[in-house]
């Protein structure tokens, strides 16, 4: 006798009304988001008499955030444990899953006061995808974004950030453009993060790195630290911190070193030696040079500007190397003197900069003497110079290895380029690049 088989439980997966029941007995229950850890810690009968048995936290999360099916006792469980029952209406078969319609995310307590309008963002598309894969997917500790002013790092992190904010439990933006304390910056995380009213707030810094690391381990938090340039040091070589600011070299490290489930994320005009140390392709330490904007974006703000659309555009944003700041720079200038008519400005044969000056007088200032002379070598000879070109152009005699360290340098601030010619390694600038090197 064949015995049929039982059909398979596969489990249940909440209505829009059983998500927001349960998810408004939490707020009840809680004043800010807790995080899965805290709520399934609720569902212990031996903490809750109401709750009559245990559910993980994977098991949470898969309910809260609808991600997967689960057994329609662990929901009773979780919903006894916040006083409530669980109704028929309250949840539906999870083989539907892929044709529910995603239920709205809860409100995700942020501290973004600084966050910068990002109206204007234009494509940035590819560099989206593969930063979310690294913090969503690879679950990236910390990621450092650098490149030159105005390219765009502060609008790429802000699109970012607001893309994945619902996979966090806090989303904090912190410019450091004021230049705050390693100190003052840990305990200012610390007291948004566990609302640290009547609590003993760490004394030193090795306690407060610590206690913050502890709070990255319970709760999955995305802090962005905007301009870190601001704390590195000038007259050198890219990547050292300043004096008294050299605490952030250790707060980094711990933050990328730690296990823990939150991310730390960076935007710099220079790399820091310590990221640089740090990060590999598989380890959860990365960093990302930013660079121009793809064809069809530089054209986005072009239009945006109200430039008349010419074939000459594409000339015009090789020239400024899709750099998007230029761009609008360049393109404000256009309107104004030639009506619009990229086509008449580009036969002047010449390079503008307006405002661009000021950026790039900003990252000069922070060049070490060595790296000057590189820049005007390239920027006098006009084409691409390899390694034994560069070091007998130079005004003085320098050891090879002081001249590398130079074009890493350099690199890190995104102000020159590498490129190969004929299979060589050779090194070039940028037109606006060249142009303020030459007029400076």
């Amino acid at each position: 006798m064949n015995v049929p088989k039982a059909r398979r439980d596969r489990g249940r997966i909440l209505t829009d009304k059983g998500w927001k029941k349960i998810w408004d007995a939490i707020y009840l229950k809680f004043t800010d988001r807790p995080s899965l850890q805290t709520i399934s810690e609720q569902t212990d009968p031996g903490l809750n008499r109401n709750s009559p048995s245990f559910v993980s936290t994977d098991t949470v999360s898969n309910i809260l955030n609808r991600r997967a099916p689960a057994d329609t006792a662990k929901m009773e469980s979780l919903f006894a444990a916040f006083g409530l029952r669980l109704e028929s209406d309250d949840r539906t078969s999870g083989d539907i899953s892929g044709n529910l319609a995603p239920a709205p995310t809860p409100q995700t307590p942020q501290n973004c006061s600084e966050l910068p309008d990002i109206s204007g963002f234009f494509g940035r598309r590819e560099e989206l995808g593969f930063l979310k894969n690294w913090i969503s997917g690879d679950r990236c500790r910390l990621v450092a974004i650098f490149g030159m002013g105005g390219i765009g790092k502060t609008a790429l992190c802000a699109q970012l950030a607001k893309q994945i904010q619902n996979e966090f439990d806090f989303v904090i933006w912190r410019s450091l453009s004021n230049q705050p304390s390693c100190q003052d910056l840990a305990i200012g995380l610390i007291q948004f993060i566990c609302d640290c009213q009547g609590k003993k707030l760490p004394e030193n810094l090795s306690d407060g790195i610590s206690v913050l690391i502890e709070y990255l381990q319970a709760h999955r938090c995305l802090i962005v630290l905007d301009g870190v340039e601001t704390i590195l040091d000038t007259g050198g070589f890219a990547g050292k911190y300043r004096s008294g600011y050299e605490d952030y070299e250790r707060l980094f490290r711990q933050i990328g070193e730690s296990n823990h489930q939150s991310c730390l994320l960076l935007t710099s005009s220079e790399k820091s030696r310590d990221i640089a140390m740090l990060e590999g392709q598989t380890r959860p330490v990365r960093s990302y040079k930013l660079t121009g904007l793809d064809n069809m974006a530089a054209r986005e703000i072009l239009t945006e500007r109200g430039l008349i659309q010419e074939k000459q555009w594409d000339e015009l944003i090789d020239c400024y190397a899709a750099h998007p700041l230029a761009l609008r720079i360049v393109s404000a200038m256009i309107l104004e003197l030639f009506n619009g008519k990229s086509s008449e400005f580009i036969r002047e044969n010449t390079v503008f900069l307006g405002q661009i000056n000021h950026i790039l007088s900003q990252q000069f200032q922070r060049l070490s003497v060595l790296e000057k002379d590189v820049i005007k070598q390239l920027a006098t000879a006009g084409a691409p110079m390899d390694l034994a070109q560069l070091r007998g152009g130079l005004s003085e005699p320098v050891k090879t290895s002081n001249l590398m360290e130079a074009l890493e340098s350099l690199g890190w601030r995104s102000l020159i380029e590498k490129i190969t010619v004929s299979g060589n390694v050779a090194f070039t600038l940028q037109p606006v690049v060249r142009k303020y090197a030459i007029e400076r």
